[in-house]
């Protein structure tokens, strides 16, 4: 007597990959990481460290936005505590000014469309105030959550010459 194939009911077999399925995914995410979450659009980035100086060498305005080490150690304006894995840092300096009191402040990051804006406060002493003669090159930076999109204004490459070498100047 000749025997015949056993086939599987397909209903049984679609139950099984799905179940297959399903346990794959889940164990794509086993290890309890789970992907970040950018700003939604709108949102602002929360600063989460921030530092400000008047001199700095700086023989132009700049906009930076440092993404790793090795970009923000080309920048080397201040210690700055920053875990690259889940934040960045953003660089904003004037350049050479003839005014000690002169500044700049970032005062709001956040999420507009496709891209990152920045607010920016330039600080200024007033008109009743003389310009003095004593030049300096203001800068801040500061920490905000990592955020691949790009950042408006900002480069994420440092500009050749960016710092004077002659020390006292500023």
């Amino acid at each position: 007597m000749r025997s015949r194939p056993r086939t599987i009911p397909t209903c049984l077999v679609s139950v099984g990959c799905v179940g297959l399925l399903l346990a794959g995914v889940g164990a794509c995410y086993s290890d309890g990481v789970q992907p970040t979450r950018g700003p939604s659009p709108g949102e602002d980035l929360p600063v989460l460290w921030e530092a400000s100086g008047t001199h700095s060498r700086l023989t132009r305005s700049v906009r930076i936005v440092a993404r790793d080490r090795a970009t923000l150690a080309q920048v080397p304006l201040a210690e700055v505590p920053v875990d690259f894995d889940s934040q960045m840092a953003l660089i904003a300096g004037l350049g050479p000014t003839p005014n000690y009191r002169l500044g700049i402040r970032i005062k709001r990051v956040w999420r507009e469309g496709s891209r990152i804006r920045v607010l920016e406060r330039h600080i200024h002493p007033g008109f009743d105030r003389g310009a003095g003669l004593r030049p300096a090159s203001p800068w801040t930076i500061v920490v905000v959550p990592r955020s691949d999109l790009n950042v408006e204004g900002y480069s994420p490459r440092v500009p050749k010459g960016l710092f004077s070498s002659a020390s006292g100047q500023w």
